[in-house]
């Protein structure tokens, strides 16, 4: 907790002139990292200068702009650039400046504070810490030269090197719902993640997945299961109960863990997948009731169908579970994580029988 303390002491010993936005932002941060850790963590993390961002990528990021042609990756909420630092691959997260106005320093600072209050988790995105000196926070995260956004491994698998069978895709399921289940469980009030989505998991080269982007998190109050949230800014697909009402539960992130789980088995985006069922979900309820489990799912792994069969029923069930309109009937997380690893480690009938 001390990380924010230690650097303005030590360049005041230096003399050396703070920068306004890095006194706002660094106290920022750390009123964030009190109020949500309950003051039991310790954050040794780095505090990056602009020169030391500025040398590892090659950039000049004070007068970086937004549309900068650089920029690995972009989202809503900004532009990642990568760069080497002391020997190891990092991706430069810069905020934008422009688009939510006064909201988007805040949203920076909400990035911050929870990416690394989860920094521990196996299945979040490594981060080293983070850039206090910008008119908007940057953080920079370790990265191998391999990562790859699950939505591009998914959507455009014809235009990169790897593939995700059955067994692969299984495995991110439930690394992504070990991370969301430590959201809502390890901290004193659940925290709701409310963006999840194929584009903030990134795959290593191991083959882990790995949650990030954390700028949309809420803290339930203390004792309360629900809250009052607006929607401005969502990416993801938005909880029926949640677009109808603002308000958010740990069934919010059910439900968009659901749709994950619906792109991991069909290979498909959420819309416009044919005129009688114009979204995911319907589509696959449609098919499911059929038997007709070919058509729905992914042409990818269509060949290993005869080998998943029980697999994919069970997981199947439990996608349909997770995005049903009304929150109250979908399962907690960690009973999805359970589920999960119980659907893992099944074998099938023929492979028990031929031991």
């Amino acid at each position: 907790m001390e990380w924010v303390k230690r650097k303005i002491r030590f360049l005041k010993r230096r003399n050396e002139k703070l920068s306004p936005w890095y006194i706002e932002n660094g106290g920022k941060v750390l009123e964030g990292l009190i109020a949500f850790s309950n003051g039991r963590y310790d954050i040794p993390y780095r505090v990056f200068t602009v020169e030391e961002l500025n040398k590892a990528t090659n950039v000049d990021f004070p007068s970086l702009r937004d549309s900068d042609s650089r920029s690995v990756m972009w989202d809503v909420w900004g532009y990642y650039i990568s760069g080497i630092f002391q020997q190891r691959s990092i991706l430069v997260k810069k905020f934008r400046s422009s688009g939510l106005g006064d909201a988007m320093p805040s949203l920076a600072v909400n990035d911050i504070v929870f990416t690394v209050l989860m920094n521990r988790h196996k299945n979040v995105l490594k981060v080293l810490g983070c850039c206090l000196d910008l008119e908007t926070p940057a953080i920079i995260y370790e990265i191998g030269l391999n990562h790859g956004l699950l939505r591009d491994l998914l959507f455009n698998g014809n235009n990169t090197d790897r593939s995700l069978c059955w067994s692969n895709r299984l495995k991110i399921a439930t690394d992504v719902a070990n991370a969301v289940v430590y959201l809502h469980t390890a901290f004193p009030t659940p925290i709701i993640h409310r963006d999840l989505t194929t584009r903030n998991i990134v795959i290593d080269n191991n083959g882990v997945a790995k949650l990030f982007d954390f700028s949309l998190c809420v803290a339930l109050p203390p004792g309360e299961s629900q809250m009052e949230v607006g929607l401005a800014g969502t990416q993801g697909p938005i909880e029926p109960d949640y677009m109808q009402t603002n308000i958010i539960t740990e069934k919010t992130d059910v439900y968009g863990f659901g749709i994950i789980l619906l792109q991991l088995l069909t290979g498909r985006h959420l819309r416009n997948l044919d005129d009688e069922h114009p979204c995911l979900e319907d589509f696959v309820e449609h098919h499911v009731e059929k038997n007709e489990y070919s058509k729905i799912l992914d042409p990818k792994i269509l060949g290993e169908i005869g080998e998943i069969e029980h697999q994919l029923q069970a997981f199947t069930r439990l996608t349909l579970r997770c995005t049903v309109v009304r929150g109250a009937d979908r399962p907690y997380i960690i009973d999805v994580a359970k589920e999960l690893v119980r659907i893992q480690r099944s074998v099938h009938p023929t492979q028990r029988s031929s031991r």
